[in-house]
């Protein structure tokens, strides 16, 4: 299975797949706008006036009616949402089929640089890719330590149809590749693109000839060394332009770079990835032996991660390099961050917004990679504006907009797949609470993304909530709360009405703000637009307003299990399933804190000891994630070490039946994982080593941010403290806790603070 070989290089718009093959090199080529369709209106029409019908199938309980008139009156059509789409591969074909030694495939993070070296025939030969944001290509060098030996034959291939979806060409030193996005679900294809990889070569008998006798091909024969650079781009300006000419940019790319040489172009991406990456070092354990051994081996040790606890720091920046590679500028990364090698992924490699795309973003702030966030805004933007309609044609709602459980290029936001999984209108709420954490990373009040971007998001989409929420039947809920409906917990099936797996009913604890447990992302949005509201000095009364709703919200309830509920009604549903979304509030939110509500926290626990272990990659990070919030380091660290050495590919891709990206950024994001058990800084408070395992007995990692505007380095030994230093970019007031003891700190605008064991003593 190539996912396990590859090197996955990426400038945030380009992607390449690096097989490291002998004799026959592959580069699977992306570029994150070519997707399958074209825009439409999937919204039905009929849905609002179905909604009333359906409510009262909920409110009698009889949720298999529900169901059934949601899936016949308010999902999308075509029901099945567009997907992302490979352009094709590159194929340098060498004959080199003997024996093959010293054979090396590997990737520098710090340099983001792709090497393969192998020795054939007595010769060292050398392929050294990369993949440049500034100047906007991919490019590849092949060499060897003897004069006139690079020989290769090189050409694309696809898996669109060919001539009716791509079409090839070879002039001169150049093979061109030409698409269009296919046809899906009733839908044609509109996104057109263009590859075209230039060949420079070097040496007294170099040559570059093209073919095109059934595939055109460049030949390249006796060089010294071959440099390939290429550029892709498409027709896509935004969801609703598709008026840019791809042939034009891709011509205007190379012509920008055309005269550079390898080392110019080496050096200008080496220092734009490292001015990112290089912003943060982590360091566990005692570096030994097994540390430089290859990961395939690494993370298969037969003492498992106990024998090389640096593999988790080595994990978490493989996050941190991913989420550089796959988000830049233009589009978020999706379910396979930017590489995909087919016409139709599993899941689509959408956006799929109920946790998915979520876990993405974590990693961003604390890491302090918050560029990466950026396609984000934009994506959430685009999605707002096609959201108002369905929010009008969907639910009758005219204020404010609304999207489901996925999206994609098209910016789409009716529910897809079937209403067990799809009839579930708050994704939003948790997409913008990444906006409220971005501010909080970054106090700065007179902030420009708070005034233009995050505030105007968060008060429209309060206002549709506002008008969605319903009061209960008294005899269902006598204290008067209103409640959500249609309501569901994401994926996860109450039981059997009428043999039918049912999942939608009212009063979920994710969407409802109070629901349950008090921690819902409604609660989220409401206290932080208020808070925003404040801030800005602006709409008090509608601040007000909000303020009043959510105390006629539920509170939280804890099950007959002792588990944190996670509907309104105590449904017999609590047993193992990947999703744990009910816990929401314990993480990414926070309003669940075992520091400051033992009895929440507790039942927080009951429901993850429930829940139990998860089979593949993303859960396990999760997991992972609300342990560390728990301060249950072992835990965490259990968790994280199913996680590289069962749901690892020998590359450290996340295994879910496929890659899936977020099992990566899972381990290392917001404030998850490895970053939880070194560091958290939410409610008021910065804790240094909350949850730190015990295998881990020294440490260091420099370069971590925390809420309130503040970069920290910290250092342990024999697994007690030995320092951090904390620098605030604003000038601000904290609190900072070690091992149960808390002292208040005013540092001064990009002043710094060291403490000390004894501060805490």
């Amino acid at each position: 299975m190539f996912w396990c070989i590859v090197i996955p290089l990426g400038n945030g718009r380009l992607g390449a797949q690096v097989l490291g093959q002998v004799p026959e090199e592959v580069i699977i080529l992306n570029e994150d706008r070519i997707w399958s369709g074209s825009l439409n209106d999937p919204d039905n029409k009929n849905c609002s006036k179905a909604l009333p019908a359906f409510r009262e199938y909920v409110w009698q309980d009889d949720l298999y009616n529900a169901q059934a008139t949601a899936d016949a009156e308010c999902m999308a059509t075509p029901i099945s949402q567009q997907v992302y789409q490979t352009a094709g591969n590159l194929s340098l074909a060498t004959s080199h089929s003997g024996i093959i030694s010293n054979y090396n495939h590997s990737l520098d993070f710090t340099t983001a640089i792709s090497t393969t070296t192998y020795a054939y025939d007595g010769v060292q030969y050398t392929r050294t890719a990369f993949a440049s944001h500034p100047d906007n290509v991919i490019v590849i060098r092949m060499s060897a330590n003897t004069t006139g030996l690079i020989s290769f034959n090189a050409s694309f291939e696809t898996p669109m149809s060919i001539p009716v979806s791509a079409t090839f060409s070879a002039n001169g030193g150049n093979l061109t590749m030409t698409g269009q996005g296919t046809a899906m679900y009733g839908l044609p294809g509109s996104i057109n693109f263009v590859v075209t990889a230039e060949f420079t070569v070097s040496g007294t008998m170099a040559e570059v000839k093209a073919t095109s006798d059934v595939t055109p091909t460049l030949s390249i024969s006796n060089a010294d060394e071959a440099l390939i650079v290429i550029a892709i781009d498409t027709n896509y300006v935004r969801y609703n332009d598709l008026s840019a000419d791809p042939h034009e940019k891709v011509t205007q790319t190379l012509a920008n770079v055309r005269g550079k040489t390898f080392n110019d172009m080496l050096q200008t991406h080496v220092e734009d990835h490292s001015s990112l990456f290089g912003r943060v070092n982590i360091s566990l354990g005692i570096p030994s032996s097994n540390t430089f051994l290859p990961t395939n081996i690494r993370k298969n040790l037969e003492d498992g991660p106990d024998a090389d606890q640096d593999i988790f720091a080595l994990y978490a920046q493989y996050g941190r390099y991913l989420g550089i590679a796959s988000s830049r500028k233009t589009e978020p990364s999706n379910l396979q961050g930017i590489w995909n090698q087919v016409l139709s992924p599993d899941w689509g490699s959408k956006h799929t917004i109920n946790i998915n795309q979520q876990m993405n973003s974590w990693f961003a702030e604390p890491l302090n990679v918050a560029e990466t966030l950026d396609p984000l805004w934009s994506l959430i933007s685009d999605v707002a504006e096609r959201g108002k309609l369905d929010a009008l044609e969907t639910y009758n709602i005219s204020r404010g907009w609304v999207c489901h459980h996925n999206t994609g290029i098209w910016r789409d936001s009716a529910p897809i797949d079937a209403a067990f999984y799809g009839f579930w209108p708050y994704a939003p709420a948790w997409l913008l609470q990444h906006m409220y954490e971005h501010y909080a990373f970054n106090p700065d009040p007179g902030s420009s993304f708070l005034k233009v971007t995050a505030y105007p998001l968060m008060k429209s989409l309060s206002e549709f909530y506002m008008d969605f929420l319903v009061e209960a039947p008294l005899d269902l809920e006598p204290n008067g709360h209103i409640v959500p409906n249609p309501s569901m917990s994401p994926e996860h099936g109450i039981g059997n009405y009428n043999d039918t797996n049912v999942s939608l009913t009212y009063g979920q604890s994710v969407p409802v703000l109070f629901a349950l447990h008090g921690c819902s992302l409604l609660r989220d949005l409401f206290n932080h637009t208020a808070e925003f509201a404040t801030i800005l000095g602006v709409d008090s009364e509608f601040a007000a307003n909000l303020s009043m709703m959510h105390d006629r919200l539920i509170p939280f309830r804890i099950g007959s299990l002792g588990q944190i509920q996670e509907w309104a009604r105590d449904y017999d549903s609590n047993g193992p399933f990947t999703h744990i979304s009910q816990l929401y509030g314990l993480f990414p939110g926070a309003q669940i804190d075992p520091r400051f509500n033992e009895t929440l926290a507790h039942a927080a626990n009951v429901s993850l000891l429930l829940r139990g272990d998860s089979s593949a990659g993303w859960p396990t990070a999760w997991r992972a994630n609300l342990f560390a919030r728990l301060l249950q380091g072992e835990t965490a660290y259990y968790y994280m070490t199913r996680l590289i050495s069962r749901y690892s590919y020998d590359n450290l891709w996340s295994i879910n039946s496929v890659f899936q990206i977020d099992g990566n950024f899972g381990v290392f994001s917001g404030s998850s994982a490895v970053a939880e058990m070194i560091l958290q800084s939410h409610n008021g408070e910065i804790h240094l080593l909350p949850a730190i395992p015990s295998s881990w007995t020294q440490g260091s990692a420099s370069g971590l941010r925390a809420r309130g505007g503040f970069t920290l380095d910290i250092i342990w030994s024999g697994g007690v403290l030995s320092s951090a230093m904390l620098t605030s970019t604003l000038g601000t007031f904290t609190r900072v806790r070690y091992n149960g003891t808390a002292i208040d700190l005013s540092v001064q605008r990009n002043g710094s603070v060291i403490l000390k064991l004894s501060d805490f003593q």
